[in-house]
């Protein structure tokens, strides 16, 4: 194989080799050129877009009830709103295999190259070698001395690099720099890099086996394939094809009426076309293919017309590392790579394509030429389809057409895709994948759309009779023809007018998005289910809204529902013509998964906050409220609508006072265990100790709150009598809370100081007491939602508590062995000031306060083990008999004058703790230490301990 190079006026010649030439393998197809100075002329490439339109569709027209609004609704409804903003695919990078004499990796390529290699095969031995070349030299990479490898690539993916000594005004960059990622390949030591079309082809199928490849430039091409060589290369072709490989094929520049042999491989065999493109060349005017004074320039298509376009034989100023400088690139090698790079760019931005639909856009979006043979044609043998066109290529097919298939199956398999071209042809549309294709276009192709999976949107026009299947969607703010629904047809993306008979089957839904109204020209049909929801951009208010409109309804629904938590279908209406649905606000206190509680709390205000904005919306007011309504009415699952309640409810900071009152409750437990370790010795002095305690509260309807409680104290105590101690104390305090429905958490910080006493009896009588007082303040932070926007909010409050501990008990002495009942009597009170969110979502709760009194019985034991150690174990139940929880004023950050009050919730209220502890005190008793561990007998994930450390005077 060899090929030719074009340098301005110098020809050189590469001659095959012996056994090149016994099989007929004449490399004349790849042309380049350059040198010498710029052209004046600039090139004719078709650069890509660089920002997708939105075709803004032609809507559905505003029929039924005459055209006008629902008198009770203020909702202006607006087609343009619902087009699709073309998705951002730029992140979808395409391997592009690049063929030919190797790719160096110079300045403009370092960015878009990932692999270069060297193939070379014995023809006869039948082997093939692979050598890695990435990180060699650029002269080994590419060893042709005009760097034909490299040119061909850079038309792809070069970026001019920043220092560059031409800038890019004067010099193009690849058509797919952003998007290309080249595999460069030479197949030969000799020949300038230029092998056996069966090496590029094996090359090919190893690319795509082991770096996922599936497009690939061909700027060759061989004349006289004969027997054995021409089959091995057919059936390698027909694999590449087979397996979704597209193969860009140049036509060569020999001026002949017949392209090269590989670029008529799908005439030895059908299944090679679905993966195959040949290109040929124009000139610079776009008038006819490039050909020079000698008749030389670029092969017709001929009988490869059917896959065959044109692109530009000139290329450039292009830099060439060979001239040292600019030039302008001649030949289908150069025109190849342009059809390449937009392949390469229309599979970035629909990436679920197949190697056939790649093409179909491709030829279908070039411009047709007429060669003479008329223009009542796809495509004829000298220009093949016409010329390339990106821009409209990246706007999806323009035809779909039976000369590639009855249907062209869009297989969208994820996200959205946008079809924005004016479709003709003759065949039809299968919509496969569970993503959504976007029709912007006016479309009138003559075959049928089925809808089979997933959803077709449609925001312009399509003239072709829709089917929607039991999996499919269809929807959008355009017009179709006459539609059979055996799956959904949605009005929540605008609304759609069918232009010809509507026929709802009895397994199809009508997914009607309030406001959006469907539009029948012809006769409507009903069967199956309406689904009724809150899709629009406005509020929905209560009352009577247009369904459907058509010449003629027959049937009925056979069922209706309200997909929205929050709104309910009180009842359907029919006559011949129209339907209809009264809806109203349902009421908020059921819409979610728990019943009583913080969805009674939150229900209230959210059913005030409704019939407000219902009010308002009427009016003709648009308001914050009726906006955060609007979200509301979106919400269409129980556990999102219990998330809006759980929002609205400012439980976390209800409960705080309830949960800190329990939790106090506990911790008062453990100062009189410390207090009885501290005196247990007979010692006074000064002491520390660090308590922790864990600790879930639980009441039904609210939260579950789960408790960390760190504190860390230092006291001191002395005798005021031969049978009495006080002390003081100092604490620090800190409380992490996670609160499961709300889907908040706290911490809070506090400074306690107390005090402590005992006396004991001659008869072992003793009594005992504890008073602290806490300060600090307690923050807020959770995620609050009106169901559509989430946000995270945050508070800050002051808080304050104090408690009471009194104990009488009688220490029985038994040698060793010694046990201690008692009875107790506490009080506590916790007061959260005014807590308001930052977030507009959020509420905002007046002062609360909670206070209790507990009843306390229990017994204590200890063990002398030596004389320095005593063991020991404790029991106790609690239980409060008197409990004062506060009245909750509740306000919604988005309407202030709308409030409710509720009582607090009331966590448990009893407990039953054992514990074990020891004391050890010092052989001269100047040291003692302590600690116990506890748990709740009746929760078994409560548990606390503490550990301390006494110096006596």
């Amino acid at each position: 194989m060899t090929k030719s190079h074009n340098f301005v006026g110098l020809k050189r010649q590469f001659f095959p080799s012996v056994l090149a030439l016994a099989i007929g393998s004449v490399l004349v197809g790849c042309g380049g050129g350059g040198g010498g100075g710029l052209a004046e002329t600039s090139s004719h490439i078709t650069q890509p877009p660089t920002k997708g339109e939105n075709n803004p569709g032609s809507g559905g027209q505003d029929t039924g009830t005459g055209g006008e609004q629902n008198p009770n609704s203020a909702y202006i409804y607006d087609p343009q709103k619902f087009n699709v903003e073309e998705p951002d695919t730029s992140l979808n990078k395409v391997g592009v295999g690049v063929l030919d004499s190797g790719v160096g990796i110079n300045d403009y390529l370092e960015d878009s190259v990932k692999k270069v290699f060297r193939y070379i095969e014995d023809y006869q031995a039948g082997t093939l070698t692979r050598e890695d070349l990435t990180n060699r030299g650029i002269d080994i990479q590419d060893i042709d001395p005009g760097t034909h490898g490299t040119i061909v690539a850079q038309i792809i993916a070069g970026k001019i690099p920043a220092n560059a000594k031409y800038p890019v005004t004067r010099s193009i960059e690849g058509i797919a720099k952003d998007i290309a990622e080249i595999y460069g390949v030479s197949t030969s030591e000799s020949n300038n890099g230029i092998g056996y079309a069966t090496t590029a082809y094996q090359a090919a199928l190893e690319l795509n086996k082991q770096y996922g490849v599936k497009l690939f430039n061909g700027s060759f091409g061989t004349v006289g394939m004969r027997g054995i060589f021409h089959d091995d290369v057919t059936q390698y072709a027909a694999r590449l094809a087979d397996g979704g490989s597209l193969v860009v094929m140049a036509t060569g520049n020999a001026g002949l009426a017949v392209p090269s042999d590989e670029v008529l491989l799908p005439t030895r065999n059908s299944a090679i076309e679905k993966g195959w493109l040949a290109v040929t060349g124009l000139n610079e005017e776009h008038t006819d293919l490039y050909r020079n004074t000698k008749g030389e320039g670029a092969n017709n298509c001929g009988l490869a017309a059917r896959w065959c376009l044109a692109a530009d034989y000139i290329v450039g100023p292009i830099q060439s590392d060979s001239a040292g400088g600019l030039i302008m690139f001649y030949g289908t090698s150069g025109a190849t790579p342009q059809v390449t790079s937009a392949a390469a760019l229309v599979w970035s931005k629909y990436p679920w394509m197949s190697n056939d639909q790649v093409r179909q856009v491709l030829l279908t979006n070039a411009d047709y030429m007429d060669d003479g043979s008329g223009l009542n044609q796809l495509y004829n043998e000298r220009f093949g389809w016409g010329a390339l066109d990106i821009w409209n290529s990246l706007s999806g097919p323009q035809s779909f057409l039976k000369v590639f298939n009855e249907n062209f199956e869009a297989n969208v398999t994820s996200n959205v895709a946008i079809f924005s071209n004016d479709i003709d042809g003759d065949a039809g549309l299968i919509k496969q994948g569970t993503g959504t294709l976007v029709m912007a276009g006016d479309s009138n192709y003559t075959g049928a759309t089925d809808v089979q999976l997933g959803k077709l949107q449609v925001t312009g026009n399509i003239d072709s009779t829709v089917r929607v299947g039991t999996s499919g969607t269809l929807s959008g703010s355009g017009q179709t023809g006459a539609v059979v629904n055996q799956g959904t047809v949605s009005s929540k993306d605008g609304r759609l007018t069918v232009n010809g008979n509507y026929t709802q089957e009895s397994t199809g839904t009508l997914a009607y998005g309030l406001e959006h109204y469907l539009t029948v020209k012809g006769n409507a049909t009903l069967a199956g289910k309406l689904e009724v929801s809150a899709q629009n951009k406005g509020m929905v208010t209560e009352g009577v809204h247009q369904v459907l409109n058509a010449n003629h309804v027959a049937g009925q629904f056979d069922s209706y529902s309200s997909t929205s938590a929050f709104l309910t279908v009180k009842g359907l209406s029919q006559t011949n013509q129209d339907v209809a649905v009264d809806v109203a606000l349902a009421d908020a206190k059921t819409a979610g998964t728990l019943s009583g509680g913080i969805s009674d709390a939150s229900g209230e205000l959210l059913n005030k906050l409704m019939a407000k904005a219902n009010t308002q919306a009427v009016s003709g007011q648009s308001t914050q409220l009726t906006d955060y309504v609007a979200n509301v009415q979106k919400v269409a699952t129980a556990t999102a609508a219990q998330a809006v309640l759980n929002s609205n409810a400012g439980a976390l900071f209800a409960e705080m006072p309830s949960v800190l009152l329990r939790n106090d409750t506990l911790v008062n437990a453990q100062i009189a265990q410390r207090s009885y370790q501290v005196s247990k010795q007979g010692l006074t002095g000064a002491w520390v100790t660090a308590g922790y305690l864990d600790n879930t509260s639980e009441a039904k309807g609210w939260d579950t709150v789960e408790s960390e409680i760190k504190t860390a104290s230092a006291g001191a105590d002395f005798k005021v009598t031969d049978h009495a101690i006080l002390g003081a104390y100092i604490s620090d305090y800190n409380e992490d809370s996670k609160f499961s429905a709300s889907n908040g958490k706290s911490e809070t910080e506090l400074t306690t100081i107390g005090i402590y006493g005992q006396w004991l009896s001659d008869r072992n009588y003793y009594a005992a007491a504890n008073a602290q007082y806490g300060f600090g303040d307690t923050t807020f932070d959770r995620t609050v939602t009106d169901g559509i926007k989430t946000d995270a909010s945050h508070a800050k409050a002051d808080l304050d508590k104090y408690g009471i501990y009194t104990e009488f008990g009688y220490a029985l002495p038994m040698e060793q062995f010694s046990i201690s009942p008692y009875l107790a009597l506490s009080h506590n009170a916790v007061s959260l000031d005014q807590v308001k969110e930052s977030s507009d979502l959020g509420v905002t709760v007046g002062d609360t306060t909670a206070k209790e009194s507990k009843a306390h019985v229990g017994t204590r034991a200890d063990y002398q083990v030596t004389q320095q150690l005593k063991l020991g174990g404790y029991a106790e139940y609690a239980y409060a008999f008197d409990r004062s929880l506060p009245n909750v004023s509740l306000t919604s950050n988005i309407d202030h004058s709308v409030d409710v009050r509720y009582r607090a919730p009331s966590f448990d209220k009893d407990f039953l703790l054992y514990g074990l502890g020891f004391n050890y005190l010092t052989a001269n008793s100047k040291w003692n230490i302590f600690g116990d561990v506890a748990g709740n007998a009746l929760n078994a994930e409560d548990y606390q301990m503490q550990l301390g450390l006494k110096y006596a005077f």
